[in-house]
């Protein structure tokens, strides 16, 4: 059973683009993106089931083991409220002439075409799977960044397009280092799958693995938003349509971090743990460091969300980067975490944005007049993003501090600390004055039921992940995190 959703899981939301193609009523194509959302939620909760019964399942280039499965319940929840989100934003944009009610269908088919590179992202097993898996996200998803058809939108995508192919091959390069020293053990059998070469890392040549990790470091790094190689993400996350910047910061670039974290552990097991630690601790505080400065100025609202993508993927790294039971837990945690919380504060400023006709956060003020539904839910997500307990980011952050303190790596506690105090600030300066400012420009209306609802949905886990982690979840975690510190 599991063996054959492994190969229906890419189909579904392939089907559903195919079929999405078919038709132009909006109520159909909002139809068939729930109901195709849906389906791909209820059976990947099968395959957790199934793999959580009988471990790790694989059949030809697939295969998921818990710490595929951290992303792939992420990727599925994440998909299906984009997909309640959408119908009542798409029912705006169209009024307001955002979006063309005659290209509706052929925006569906690219979301569900996206969705489903991205299941073959988290699904393969093979190496040279991975990263074509990769490169078809950067095409779908570049379309998308640049739907709307402006200057900026197009600039955008374009430049998302160059920095991010010029970064894959970077991965390609390192993708075939290690292959090469796979198959100098192996021979030409089974050298591009992941857990064939697990079981003889510990005999690669290290120069060889060393020099691969780097690249695909680099490579993999630019598709994650790790700093210096973000270069693309603010402005890709800002022009895109509010239901895409979610996928994008919430799924997207945690896709390239579960491909990292498959070389790390070729890494870890060829060349000793610590050089891989010590490379994703430096592109880790570099991303924190360099996020700063461009949260407290932003003054652009899904740019600002843009740049905390950069921030709190670094702190994935320092969590990988600190290492050990707890950091690499910690880190799992927060990519989940991160990944609801992001998603959440994309909608929230989605909806803002549409009610005062601008993302300056200057206009956007006194939001808990004229939506309070809205603005209470954005300044949940922004206090979450803070780093304020009681909500799930917070416990991952914590965590991961714990994991740094415990290994006595004071230099980096002490700039984390520092930076996330400031973020902190900045971020409830800005959020605070979109909610509790003077009212200008907008007028009180009724919300619209099925962005609240998705909403809603996420503020209930990101709380729930605060206060309490699920018996069942913290298994699937504590399993992942065995598959990578061994």
């Amino acid at each position: 059973m599991a063996e054959t959703l492994l190969w229906v899981l890419p189909l579904v939301p392939s089907v559903t683009a195919l079929a999405m193609l078919t038709t132009r009523k909006r109520r159909i194509l909002s139809g068939l993106d729930v109901g195709g959302s849906a389906v791909l939620f209820a059976l990947t909760l099968v395959l957790a089931r199934e793999v959580a019964a009988g471990g790790p399942r694989s059949i030809g280039v697939f295969r998921i083991d818990d710490l595929g499965l951290v992303f792939l319940l992420l990727l599925v929840v994440l998909t299906l409220t984009v997909s309640i989100y959408t119908v009542g934003w798409l029912r705006q944009a169209v009024a307001v002439g955002n979006m063309k009610a005659e290209s509706l269908r052929s925006y569906f088919a690219l979301v569900h075409a996206f969705v489903a590179t991205m299941v073959v992202t988290v699904l393969a097993d093979n190496l040279g799977v991975l990263w074509i898996a990769m490169e078809g996200t950067t095409i779908t998803s570049a379309v998308l960044i640049g739907y709307h058809g402006h200057r900026h939108g197009l600039e955008a995508a374009w430049k998302y397009i160059i920095v991010t192919t010029i970064g894959i091959s970077f991965g390609l390069f390192g993708t075939v280092l290690v292959y090469a020293a796979a198959a100098d053990v192996m021979g030409s059998a089974g050298t591009m799958s992941w857990s064939a070469i697990m079981q003889v890392a510990p005999t690669l040549d290290p120069g060889i693995v060393r020099i691969g990790f780097i690249f695909v470091m680099i490579g993999y790094g630019t598709k994650a938003g790790l700093a210096p190689m973000h270069l693309w993400l603010p402005d890709a996350h800002s022009q895109a349509p509010t239901p895409v910047s979610a996928l994008l910061s919430g799924v997207l670039i945690k896709c390239a971090l579960l491909a990292i974290i498959r070389f790390q552990t070729i890494a870890a097991a060829a060349c000793g743990p610590a050089f891989a630690e010590e490379v994703l601790l430096v592109f880790g505080l570099i991303s924190v460091v360099v996020a700063t400065p461009f949260i407290l100025v932003q003054r652009d609202l899904k740019r600002l969300l843009g740049y905390h993508s950069v921030e709190h993927v670094g702190i994935v790294a320092l969590g990988l980067g600190f290492g050990g039971a707890v950091g690499t837990y910690g880190a799992l945690l927060h990519v989940v975490n991160h990944g609801i919380t992001k998603a959440l504060a994309f909608f929230a400023a989605g909806t803002a944005i549409a009610r005062y006709g601008s993302r300056d956060m200057r206009a956007i003020r006194g939001l808990a007049a004229v939506a309070p539904i809205g603005a209470t839910l954005l300044m949940l997500a922004a206090l979450s993003l803070a780093g304020t307990p009681p909500f799930s980011i917070f416990v991952s952050e914590l965590m991961v501090l714990r994991a740094g303190i415990g290994h006595g790596h004071w230099v980096a506690i002490a700039i984390f600390l520092v930076m996330v105090v400031v973020i902190f600030a900045g971020l409830l300066h800005h959020a605070g004055a979109m909610v509790f400012g003077e009212p200008r420009g907008a007028g009180r209306r009724t919300e619209a039921w099925s962005p609240l609802l998705a909403m809603l949905l996420l503020a209930a886990i990101m709380v729930l992940m605060g206060l309490t982690i699920p018996a069942s979840f913290d298994g699937i975690l504590r399993r992942a995190t065995e598959v990578v510190v061994g």
